[in-house]
């Protein structure tokens, strides 16, 4: 920081002085010299050696980053670990694996059409609803294809008190800005703020800003998902973006998530969805993959009662 700028903490005189011997800076102030040695320097008379080493220890009181003890960064912590998420689907053992990923973290669901995605969200959404009256689940539609029909059918199906969808709001958004400023509209003091955000889907948003001759997009993607993980860490928030698949290749029949490895990156997790074929009676089931730093850490079937949206 340019001294000018602690202007009128430190005095005019004072400042001009010390640009004369070069020292314009918190920088030079602080680690340049000793007192002494840039009191020698300094033009006679211009300041007492008392007022030189009084000046430079505000100056460095100026521009310190204020400090904090432990026992109030324990606090802080402690405080934001009792608003964590804890993500539930009224499915027990389901449950148990889904522990850990609430609360500050963005989650990604990818995975072929028809894999229960959206089902999945949904119920994230109403189970956090049912267990938290004071919270409210935003769900963010960039296709026009969601209606709270499905979210209704869900809560009867599994039995679930109704008067969780005053609280369950869909959004329509269908271009990054318009998601960008729903983000801003969020006020993280007030109580009964969004803890539980969904984007269905991702995909047709940031998709078509991706190119390989140009790196605009892949910016405009790093500076949205950073603002998305702003909004988790500082809200105590669960963001979850369901994101389409891709092919791994032209030689290939593996599928993968879109938007390439770099989106992954800037999630903390990514649940890989498949349906599970062959099945000729019985609930539909799907297999999920948690995969974390590109790898799979474990696989969970789950059965999905309700048709794939």
């Amino acid at each position: 920081m340019r001294l000018s700028n602690l202007i009128p903490s430190l005095p005019q005189d004072l400042i001009s002085a010390l640009e004369t011997i070069g020292i314009r800076t918190e920088m030079d102030l602080l680690f340049s010299a000793s007192a002494l040695d840039m009191y020698n320097r300094l033009p006679a008379g211009s300041i007492t050696f008392q007022d030189l080493s009084y000046y430079m220890g505000l100056a460095a009181e100026l521009c310190a980053a204020p400090g904090a003890s432990a026992r109030d960064l324990w606090t802080l912590e402690d405080e934001a670990r009792r608003k964590d998420v804890q993500l539930a689907t009224g499915d027990e053992e389901f449950d148990l694996f889904l522990s850990g990923l609430g609360s500050r973290r963005v989650l990604e669901l990818s995975g072929d059409s028809g894999s229960g995605k959206t089902t999945l969200a949904v119920q994230l959404i109403l189970y956090h609803l049912a267990a938290n009256p004071n919270h409210t689940g935003t769900y963010v539609d960039t296709t026009g294809d969601f209606s709270l029909d499905q979210a209704s059918r869900i809560v009867e199906t599994k039995q679930l008190p109704i008067n969780i969808l005053e609280r369950f709001k869909l959004t329509f958004a269908f271009d990054l800005n318009a998601v960008q400023e729903l983000l801003s509209t969020f006020n993280v003091m007030e109580n009964g703020h969004t803890f539980l955000l969904v984007i269905d889907t991702i995909t047709p948003l940031l998709g078509p800003l991706l190119s390989a001759v140009s790196a605009q997009g892949h910016a405009h993607m790093v500076e949205f998902m950073r603002q998305i993980q702003d909004y988790a860490r500082c809200s105590s928030a669960t963001v979850i973006i369901i994101n389409n698949s891709a092919g791994q290749g032209p030689h290939s029949a593996e599928r993968k998530p879109a938007l390439g490895p770099s989106f992954s990156l800037m999630t903390d997790t990514t649940l890989w969805l498949q349906k599970i074929t062959g099945q000729e009676e019985g609930p539909a089931y799907r297999s999920v993959q948690m995969i974390k730093s590109h790898s799979v850490v474990r696989t969970f079937l789950i059965p999905l009662q309700m048709p794939s949206f």
